[in-house]
């Protein structure tokens, strides 16, 4: 059987290639992909790996260079995609092949470091993805952000979404749906919405002292036809409770921010919205609700909401590493381990 040919996709025919996979996540989007890149000063890098002229796999890779080197590190989150809509899971050795061929072009070709964490939807046996990692020339690292979270499947009916959840949750949604509460939903784009969740937003975020890597306007302003942000918002007697922000690209939907106040909280509105929410997700067509990323030692409180939700505690493979041959490698994470001490002293 023919090796996977590589070959790079024109950024605006990035969404049509990438929709015909199911594992697709906003990581892996036009439109979340170059703003992500341009705050860390990076350059985004489309590429489809195809077998005998059909799609196989397609990924997404931020590349930053040092200055002066022509190299760097090459970033692929929540990638290669691979699981095509019209065809099955690829095998182990499929899988090799893959990895193999994006860590030539990326490692070989042009010479950076590449760290991929593929999606959270891979669910492969225990150790297989370490197998497949060494196989095609990677091994684990630690210089890369892990994935966990909650992974709810969407292909249920409102009855079995009900069943599933645990039944202190189902009270507390049951509590929510009888306090009176209206949901105004709808594009984050459209209206007053983002306006109105930003100003609750800063309201519990300023009580509470916490801070988010990424405002909420950085999700509500992307623009591409592979990503859309919805925003949620409780309503009680006039005044705006609980908020929260959805993002949705293929067949996954995510949670994105969230934010209760204290009437919001007597209220139980962050159930009745989380509830809304991924129906609303299930009824546009998705099949997964990523709930976000859990933190069990350091948000526990968080993590035990999410789970008590009834769906699957998953970890993401890796992330994986692979280095081209000589010493630029080591001068590159010299670099970066410069970088990340300067930026944890401001």
């Amino acid at each position: 059987m023919s090796k996977p040919v590589v070959r790079r996709v024109d950024p605006a025919d990035w969404p049509s290639f990438a929709a015909g996979f199911r594992d697709l996540t906003y990581e892996q989007s036009l439109a979340w992909s170059g703003p992500a890149a341009a705050r860390l000063g990076a350059e985004v890098q489309f590429w489809a790996l195809e077998r005998a002229g059909r799609p196989m796999a397609g990924a997404v890779a931020r590349v930053k260079r040092v200055p002066g080197l022509g190299r760097g590190i090459a970033w692929i989150a929540s990638g290669p995609v691979v699981l095509a809509l019209d065809g099955a899971e690829p095998s182990d050795d499929d899988m090799v092949e893959i990895l193999a061929a994006l860590r030539a072009e990326l490692c070989g070709r042009q010479g950076h470091i590449l760290r991929l964490r593929p999606p959270v939807q891979h669910a492969r046996p225990a150790g297989s993805w370490d197998r497949i990692a060494a196989a095609a020339g990677f091994a684990s690292s630690v210089r890369a952000r892990g994935y966990r979270t909650v992974l709810l499947d969407l292909d249920r009916d409102d009855d079995a979404l009900m069943r599933g959840l645990d039944g202190k949750w189902r009270t507390e949604l049951r509590a929510g749906l009888r306090a009176g509460l209206t949901v105004d939903r709808g594009p984050g784009a459209e209206g007053s919405r983002a306006a109105r969740f930003r100003a609750l937003y800063d309201r519990v975020r300023e009580a509470k002292g916490f801070e988010s890597e990424l405002a909420p306007e950085f999700f509500l302003d992307l623009s591409a036809p592979d990503f859309a942000a919805e925003v949620l918002i409780a309503v009680k007697e006039g005044a705006d409770v609980a908020g929260i922000t959805v993002g949705r690209s293929g067949a996954t939907a995510v949670y994105l921010h969230g934010a209760t106040d204290e009437p919001g909280r007597r209220t139980r509105a962050g159930y009745l919205l989380t509830w809304e929410a991924l129906r609303a997700a299930r009824d546009r067509g998705a099949r997964w609700y990523d709930l976000g990323g859990i933190d069990p030692e350091g948000n526990p409180g968080v993590t035990r909401f999410k789970r008590r939700m009834g769906g699957a505690d998953v970890i993401a493979p890796g992330p994986f590493e692979a280095r081209p041959p000589g010493p630029l490698p080591r001068v590159v994470e010299g670099l970066e381990a410069l970088r990340t001490r300067m930026k944890g002293r401001r």
